[in-house]
């Protein structure tokens, strides 16, 4: 993900979110074939204001088959994504439940907001999952010691994911006025706004 204040900033600033993907993966051994140079091309210009940040886009590869050892392989990226946001948060030099004198959310609430969109990305695909109120309300129950709880919440989901059937990896959700959801779609999206967290608490390390 990469957001500029403008269209041609964002194209610009991609060049440096795909760098760190392709480090992220790296760092734990995936091998990228072919990442040498990276060569931006812009697919579809979407600038209306429902649309911006809040994941509501579809693109075309989302409405592919996934594979089962593709899904296999993106759970593996979603264990070491979780890594890094864990990493990032026990980081932060501030108690987690304050918020930052900069402004913004406390880190305490990023983690239970991270926690809690995931339950709802794999909900809108899947149907809604049992369990998730109550594991999102443990971690933000637990303040400054959030990490067992935050553990628990992503094993159940995790098991939910791993357990998909051949007709759930096919499944397309329709939904009124809103883009389609499908497996692939659900798992993108999880990586995508861990990721994004995962760097605004690294920013804050770093300022």
């Amino acid at each position: 993900m990469a957001v500029g204040p403008t269209s041609e900033a964002a194209i610009e600033i991609s060049r440096a979110a795909i760098a760190e993907r392709l480090g992220f993966l790296r760092r734990h051994g995936d091998a990228v074939a072919g990442a040498e140079t990276i060569e931006v091309v812009v697919a579809e210009h979407v600038i209306e204001r429902e649309l911006l940040g809040f994941a509501q886009q579809l693109f075309p590869p989302d409405a592919e088959p996934i594979t089962a050892d593709e899904v296999r392989r993106q759970l593996r990226w979603a264990a070491w994504s979780r890594e890094e946001f864990v990493a990032a948060a026990r980081a932060q030099p501030e108690p987690l439940t304050i918020r930052p004198a900069a402004g913004g959310r406390s880190a305490a609430a990023i983690v239970s907001h991270v926690a809690g969109a995931e339950w709802a990305y794999v909900s809108s695909t899947l149907g809604t999952l049992r369990g998730g109120s109550a594991a999102i309300a443990a971690i933000e129950r637990a303040g400054e010691q959030p990490w067992e709880a935050l553990a628990a919440e992503r094993q159940a989901l995790m098991a939910r994911l791993e357990a998909m059937t051949q007709d759930e990896l096919a499944r397309t959700v329709e939904r009124h006025g809103k883009p389609r959801w499908t497996v692939r779609r659900m798992l993108r999206r999880l990586l995508e706004h861990e990721s994004e967290h995962t760097q605004e608490l690294r920013s804050r390390l770093s300022g």
